[in-house]
């Protein structure tokens, strides 16, 4: 018999560092983290408000005024910060957690450029969380400055700070790696020979090869989807709407499945759409399978940029599909387009241009001498 839950769809958690949460969570509503412990100060109210579906400002009347807390529950509340799709908000708002948690009650005013380079500096540093996990790293803190620099501009603009300190903090030099392994042919070909047509693993390769999009978007792609042979939806991390065609390879990896969901083409032995997470641990069993460690999901991304930098599309046909905003977004993916065919094609056509210019000038110095012989 299923326990009954004292509080419901309320529900405890151990974040990355650890740390005992808890979180309400419920379909059709935007999930919230409890500042407040169930049968504390302030955890009705916040309860309240959630069941309310009205929206929830984290530590309204509790926190220090002026405080990181109070910053935080402000920027959540703003323009800037619910700007883009939910997924976009989600990975952002873990970040500015990890920064509030431990100086919620600092006044914001106190922060200093040599503050915020410490906090990154021990960001920096790798470690492993009660999970078993490694966070941290150059990367994350470099994540978490981008963050820091809006959360404080957002300060600037209300007039609590004259300078924004993370301007003038250092920034942590991140090893130059490239990215994600982006995936050559050879490794396309033999994922597709290690999973058939017919299986979840080649209909996620072939959903994520044809559309170019990101796994958060790819395991969520439906029947619904499906508009007049194209494909059309809005992208969870920017909000973009995509019409995209739904290409003969795609739908022959569709029809080849023996089951898909209701609301979701890809599904879990279970019958239920992927989480985000799930599908990543997914994709990375599968391509072990196929003997390919070095790829992962992104790095599908990124061959399909690549593909169509190598089929010479332009900057603004690659930017329509993978619903990029900018060109050096696209110049990132596109990294790794076969140079060396590239090249080829460039220095032929420098050959032939001056091959042709050769003889228009051995053609002149010809006739010329016979013009001095006469």
């Amino acid at each position: 018999m299923k326990r009954k839950r004292r509080y419901p769809n309320v529900s405890s958690f151990t974040d990355r560092h650890g740390k005992l949460r808890w979180r309400w969570r419920k379909a059709g509503f935007v999930t919230y983290y409890f500042r407040s412990p169930p049968d504390t100060a302030g955890f009705k109210e916040e309860l309240a408000a959630c069941e309310a579906g009205a929206p929830i400002r984290a530590g309204g009347g509790r926190c220090i005024p002026r405080s990181v807390s109070d910053l935080v529950a402000r920027y959540y509340a703003s323009a800037n910060f619910n700007r883009g799709g939910l997924d976009d908000q989600h990975r952002r708002r873990l970040l500015i957690e990890s920064f509030r948690t431990p100086l919620a009650n600092d006044l914001v005013a106190n922060f200093r450029w040599d503050h915020i380079e410490a906090i990154l500096a021990d960001r920096a540093k790798k470690a492993i969380d009660g999970r078993g996990r490694v966070v941290g790293g150059p990367v994350a803190a470099l994540n978490l400055r981008k963050q820091l620099r809006r959360l404080f501009a957002y300060a600037k603009r209300l007039g609590w700070i004259t300078d924004n300190p993370v301007d003038d903090a250092e920034r942590i030099a991140a090893p130059k790696t490239g990215g994600y392994y982006a995936w050559s042919e050879d490794d396309i070909a033999a994922y597709q020979a290690r999973h058939p047509l017919g299986t979840g693993a080649r209909l996620a390769l072939e959903i994520m090869l044809w559309t170019g999009q990101r796994r958060s978007d790819a395991r969520q792609l439906g029947p619904e989807h499906l508009k007049s042979g194209q494909i059309n939806y809005r992208q969870g991390k920017t909000g973009t709407d995509l019409w995209l065609p739904a290409v003969p390879q795609l739908m022959e990896a569709i029809r080849a499945m023996q089951r898909v969901g209701l609301n979701t083409f890809l599904v879990t032995d279970h019958g239920k759409p992927f989480s985000r997470a799930g599908f990543g641990n997914k994709m990375r069993e599968w391509c072990d399978e196929a003997g390919l460690p070095q790829c992962t999901s992104h790095g599908l991304r990124k061959a399909v940029a690549r593909r169509l930098a190598e089929s010479d599309a332009s900057q603004q046909s690659i930017k329509a599909v993978g619903g990029w905003k900018g060109d050096a977004e696209v110049t990132i993916y596109t990294a790794s387009a076969d140079q060396k065919r590239l090249a080829r094609t460039a220095i032929d056509r420098l050959s032939d241009a001056d091959l042709a210019n050769r003889d228009i000038k051995l053609a002149k110095s010809f006739n010329q001498k016979i013009e001095k012989k006469d």
